[in-house]
């Protein structure tokens, strides 16, 4: 796992080494143990590099036989072994026993064909001297992220955006759009960022740069569809065959391994797995948060160590560590993301490093397999759309809006009243609803359109799968949407920030072929979420753990903005330099603070959004100096 910088520029770049070396220190925490540079002509490339396979021979970049096309990758190839054989065999010459050298040689042999072909986790840019072309590519779930800012003859790329910032030519600014976004969704999605002209590769697209310019494409084929031949007992075989694979597949590391361990059932399975391909006890690593056992899964991941023999660890943080790291985390995160748990992802990742270089994770399971309340809507809303429309508008609406406290269900009943899918799926999401949003803004700041940004984004994941089931349709965006551009953008910084490699086996290409394969009603059975998923890990967990109640990455944020972090996130939000209100009505925010402080309403997504893009602004727009944070 690595961080990755550079440039394709049919200018000159002045003080080209000295740009390249500032870029590189600005991610060294993603690559401690070395650095490897290469510039010639219109390009550059550069690497920090965290050494897990081939830790002797696998420096970058790496370059084919004649030197002609070179490459940095972040990530791992994990069917490398399986691709290196088959290039052999048309008379490839390795000169590594590194998984990055099968993409040197598979563009050589199919072109961006090669990309397709490769299962794992990966950003990298492919150097072509002879056609004059430069490839940057994203893997198929966007595990890991990259950043490119393209003006005129001119691309820089980076695996973070502070790496694109060492340019001073590169402007900073807030994009209104990309803000609107992420009052929506809490987190900017693909390719947009906070920054205006910085741009996200999406997951499953590459960007090509030639004598043409500068074009972003998609490089997976849409081919989803629901299998209704196989038997349950068919899938139950199928699914467990793969998951062992996936598991197995992605402990290769020449570095010590371990994982993270909560009270659920998938990071308890990745686990179980692995403990039976290793002699030694898993190391495991588990967060939890002091005085609060209502929301805490310590014991249920004591527990499940005990049950799986593992060598296990604990962190526990409080309110202080909490306000302490959230300027750091909001710095490493490079762009607001309004989740409250990327703090603790930090935090278990920093005790982790202590004892290994690599992790499992459980992520990347609730998405396909429809975990979350959400879904459990979308199957049944239809139920509720059955009602007649003055009984839902003037009785069960109004009922629910007076409710104390009660976001999730008002946010449920506001968004399952719509036949429209789109706007269904967007109303659900929203942390801020449009009517909220439109009493936010400072007037004249935005325009009107902000709603068909947010359909523009939905629909173009829903490209080419509307013709199925609505379950399957939700199951499919969250998993290139919010997993993408929240859940694993926040799990790789937190995790490269403690200089750690986090992987997700249940990302797996050739598992995931077979879970977003599956009918709806074995995602989720009557009201069992997670249906089948929890029939086939039985082979490997005990039923006491299968049948705990699913609780999530949750954290005290509702308590302590009600109470020992009150006064910060108000002085925070209302001070008289707050950027906030550069953009927000005054009168907004303190009717969100004053309804939380009361118990009227859970405002904790809403200021908790608001306090991420107040500490993102005064590090990344405000000052143009962290040194205090990159020392």
């Amino acid at each position: 796992m690595c961080g990755i910088v550079g440039w394709h520029s049919s200018e000159d770049v002045p003080g080209g080494p000295v740009l390249l070396k500032r870029m590189l220190s600005a991610i060294i925490h993603r690559g401690p143990d070395e650095e490897g540079q290469f510039i010639k002509g219109p390009i550059a490339l550069g690497i920090r590099r965290l050494s897990i396979i081939d830790v002797e021979g696998g420096h970058q970049p790496i370059a084919n036989e004649d030197r002609t096309v070179w490459v940095v990758l972040n990530g791992e190839i994990y069917n490398f072994r399986e691709l290196r054989s088959e290039l052999e065999a048309k008379g490839h010459v390795f000169a590594t026993r590194s998984d990055t050298e099968v993409i040197v040689h598979g563009y050589e042999e199919w072109g961006d064909e090669c990309i397709a072909r490769l299962n794992g986790i990966f950003a990298f840019a492919v150097w072509d001297s002879r056609r004059q072309r430069l490839l940057l590519a994203r893997d198929p779930f966007g595990v890991k992220p990259l950043y490119y800012y393209c003006k005129g003859r001119r691309l820089v790329w980076a695996s973070e955006v502070k790496a694109l910032l060492s340019d001073p030519s590169i402007p900073r600014q807030v994009d209104l759009d990309a803000l609107d976004l992420f009052l929506t969704f809490r987190f900017v999605p693909s390719p947009l960022t906070m920054f205006a002209g910085i741009r996200k590769v999406p997951p499953g697209h590459c960007v090509i740069k030639d004598e043409k310019g500068c074009r972003s494409e998609r490089y997976v084929s849409i081919d989803v569809a629901c299998d209704e031949r196989l038997t349950e007992k068919d899938w139950i075989a199928l699914l467990q065959e793969r998951l062992e694979a996936a598991v197995k597949r992605q402990m290769m590391s020449d570095v010590p391994i371990g994982a993270l361990l909560s009270g659920g059932v998938d990071s308890g399975v990745v686990v179980a797995l692995m403990s039976r391909f290793t002699d030694r006890p898993v190391r495991t690593f588990t967060v939890g948060f002091a005085d609060s056992d209502d929301i805490n899964e310590l014991k249920e991941a004591r527990r499940t160590a005990v049950i799986l023999g593992t060598a296990h660890e604990e962190v526990l943080l409080t309110s202080l560590d909490y306000r302490q790291l959230l300027r750091k985390v909001t710095w490493h995160l490079d762009e607001p993301i309004a989740t409250t748990s990327a703090l603790a992802m930090y935090s278990v990742c920093k005790l982790a490093r202590e004892h290994v270089t690599v992790v499992l994770t459980g992520q990347g399971a609730d998405e396909p397999f429809a975990a979350y309340p959400r879904y459990l809507g979308e199957l049944y809303g239809a139920l509720y759309r059955r009602l007649p429309t003055l009984i839902r508008e003037r009785v069960v609406r109004p009922l629910v809006d007076i409710l104390p406290r009660s976001e999730r269900l008002k946010r449920a009943v506001h968004s399952l009243g719509t036949e429209d899918t789109t706007d269904r799926f967007a109303r659900v999401y929203a942390v801020f609803s449009k009517s909220k949003k439109d009493s936010m803004w400072q007037p004249g700041l935005v325009g009107t359109d902000g709603p068909q940004h947010v359909r523009g984004v939905i629909d173009y994941w829903r490209r080419g799968v509307e013709h199925l089931d609505p379950l399957v349709q939700m199951t499919h965006v969250d998993a290139r949407l919010s997993l993408s551009d929240d859940l694993l953008t926040y799990g790789d910084k937190m995790s490269m920030a403690a200089s750690i490699e986090a992987r997700v086996p249940f990302l797996d290409l050739d598992y995931m072929r077979v879970v977003e394969a599956l009918p709806p009603a074995l995602r989720i059975h009557g009201i069992t979420q997670k249906y089948i998923h929890k029939k086939a890990i039985a082979k490997w967990l005990p039923a006491e753990i299968i049948r705990r109640r699913k609780r999530g990455f949750d954290t005290p944020v509702d308590r302590w903005f009600r109470s020992e972090l009150s006064g910060y996130v108000r002085s925070m939000l209302l001070s008289r330099d707050a950027a906030c209100l550069l953009f927000f009505q005054r009168q907004g925010i303190e009717a969100l603070l004053e309804d939380h402080l009361s118990g009227r309403e859970d405002n904790r997504r809403q200021l908790f959004s608001l306090l991420v893009f107040e500490l993102w602004y005064q590090q990344f727009i405000s000052s143009q100096q962290n040194d205090e944070l990159t020392a």
